[in-house]
């Protein structure tokens, strides 16, 4: 950024003819030729205007151009202007010494020659040029690193609202799941024990339907979390050690009824080179083949489902494998194709579309792939089916801690079964009426009889008073929340009787896991709560059961 301004140049000299000798050597378009007769008129034009370079006689009356070229050096804002002596006087050492004394810069005599002066003014003026770019550029960068200040600030102030923002975000989620769960494990749950109860064909039928119905409204539930906890970038991956064939043999469990009703084959394919066990996050692969192999179930209405897992790299202590998930469906059309892995879209938006969901589905299992280290792809022909492939990244050496994967040690499992053997004293802590009846309709179905309360301090309390061996505890509850009543009563045990505390959550959220251990509880049940899971606690921890018999 180069200076474009008037380059003023003064001339101060008391004979008009000097003055009219002086435009005439320097005449030029480029510089602006202000004329003074006088020191005092000399710096009346100083206060106005700013000048390059400044041509000063030394001989005049009343102000010579010694005391004007001091009056000049003694204002901040004119000091630094250089100044030339032009005189015509015979002293001339005693003269230069003065003038230089003065402030000036240079000092030339009368006759001078004119092109030694255009010479040096074409110097000085070079240097008012640089100057004043660089004056201008320090004031574009200073001008710069206020704003830049100023959009720091507010980023920070930006960074701080998001923060806020994102922290309120997760704690409506909680809220939420909390509100929305609560009663859904209510339903379902009753549901369930009244299905085991004696029902005539009409009631049961009636009874199927609110359990389906429930099942399908929790997998929209679950969608719009999951999708959320990922949005928010609350989703999180744990380490255990699993089988990649149970992995495929449990989500094609899911689908058996469904696939038997349209007669579809499911079937599949492991490279014999994969390990039998690997490290990562089994349930978030589980996932995401459930909706892939629930879509194809969906959207195949003859035919065959098939799943293969190969191979791709093998490193020293991780692998990179490839699912396929292909059917002999309906097909995808390739305009749509694009589409699919976005939320909340859908290849048939129409009102009569044949096909219910929310749209989530695919768009999770692209986050959930990309969060696992892969990438998701689709090819498909219509009425011919459809290939969904991924990759993730897994380990392969490493055993995940009991809180991470739950696999207790043999010692640690021995010591369990050791302690909990016999008749389990059990403690359920939970706010909620209905969940209180379905969790002790649920212990008792399995033969374990349980004492309820419904707040953290009372749980405290009754943990004080009598030796638990397994206490069920709500994470939110008055009075006392589930957290710090597990933590007073860990404490009050001191090193004597612990009792093993189980979470019961309706979030689902990794960080309200790691609350959960951090104050000490050993697991937890995400609600709705089904009988299995119960059951899969109690073995877990070496607790005793003795079904009873369900009605037919």
């Amino acid at each position: 950024m180069a200076y474009e301004g008037p380059i003023n140049i003064l001339l101060v000299d008391d004979h008009p003819d000097n003055l009219l000798t002086l435009e005439a050597v320097l005449g030029n378009d480029r510089y602006n030729l202000v004329k003074c007769l006088s020191g005092e008129e000399a710096l009346r034009c100083l206060l106005k205007d700013e000048f390059a370079v400044i041509l000063l006689d030394v001989q005049m009356p009343e102000m010579d151009g010694f005391e004007t070229a001091k009056l000049i050096k003694s204002r901040r804002k004119t000091q630094e202007i250089p100044i030339i002596f032009i005189s015509a006087t015979s002293k001339e050492s005693e003269h230069f010494f003065s003038g230089y004394e003065a402030g000036a810069i240079d000092y030339m005599l009368k006759p001078f020659v004119p092109q030694i002066l255009r010479t040096k003014i074409e110097g000085f003026v070079r240097m008012y040029l640089n100057n004043k770019t660089l004056q201008l550029q320090s004031e574009l960068l200073q001008e710069k690193t206020l704003q830049l200040e100023q959009m720091n600030r507010e980023l920070v102030i930006a960074k701080e609202a998001a923060e806020i923002a994102a922290k309120a975000k997760t704690n409506f989620l909680a809220m939420v799941s909390h509100e929305i769960r609560t009663p859904m494990n209510g339903v379902l749950g009753m549901t369930g024990l009244l299905l085991d109860t004696e029902l005539d064909t009409e009631q049961r039928e009636y009874a199927e339907i609110i359990r389906r119905s429930g099942d399908a409204l929790l997998l929209i539930i679950n969608d719009i979390l999951d999708y959320a906890k990922i949005e928010s970038g609350k989703l999180e991956l744990e380490e255990t050690l699993f089988r990649l064939d149970l992995i495929i043999a449990e989500t094609f469990e899911l689908f058996t009824a469904k696939s038997k009703q349209f007669n579809l084959e499911l079937a599949s394919c492991i490279d014999p080179q994969l390990p039998e066990q690997v490290v990562g996050d089994g349930s978030k692969l589980r996932q995401i083949l459930i909706n892939l192999v629930g879509n194809a179930v969906k959207f195949t209405p003859k035919g065959s489902i098939q799943v293969t897992v190969k191979l791709l790299h093998a490193r020293e202590q991780s692998i990179d494998i490839e699912f396929a998930v292909q059917d002999t469906g309906v097909g995808i059309p390739e305009e749509k194709q694009p589409l699919l892995f976005q939320p909340f879209s859908q290849v048939d938006t129409s009102l009569t579309r044949q096909y219910s969901g929310t749209g989530l589905g695919l768009a999770i299992c692209k986050n959930l792939v990309e969060l696992m280290g892969g990438t998701i792809s689709v090819e498909s022909t219509v009425d011919i089916g459809s290939i969904f492939r991924f990759t993730v990244a897994l380990r392969m050496e490493g055993c995940p801690s009991r809180h991470s994967g739950h696999y207790l040690s043999e010692a640690e499992s021995s010591a369990t079964h050791e302690r909990c053997l016999g008749m389990a004293r059990v403690l359920v802590a939970d706010d909620n009426e209905i969940n209180q009846k379905l969790t002790l309709r649920l212990l008792d179905k399995l033969g374990i009889a349980a004492d309820v309360v419904g707040n953290g301090q009372d749980a405290v309390d009754r943990a004080a008073s009598r030796h638990y061996d397994l206490i069920l505890m709500d994470m939110r509850m008055p009075v006392m929340d589930g957290l710090e009543a597990t933590e007073r009563l860990l404490a009050a045990s001191g090193d004597g009787h612990l009792p093993v505390v189980v979470a019961m959550t309706a979030n689902g959220l990794s960080s309200d896991r790691e609350r959960c251990l951090k104050a000490g509880m050993a697991d937890f049940l995400t609600k709705p709560i089904q009988v299995a899971a119960v059951k899969e606690i109690l073995k877990r921890y070496g607790f005793q059961t003795q079904a009873k018999q369900s009605a037919p």
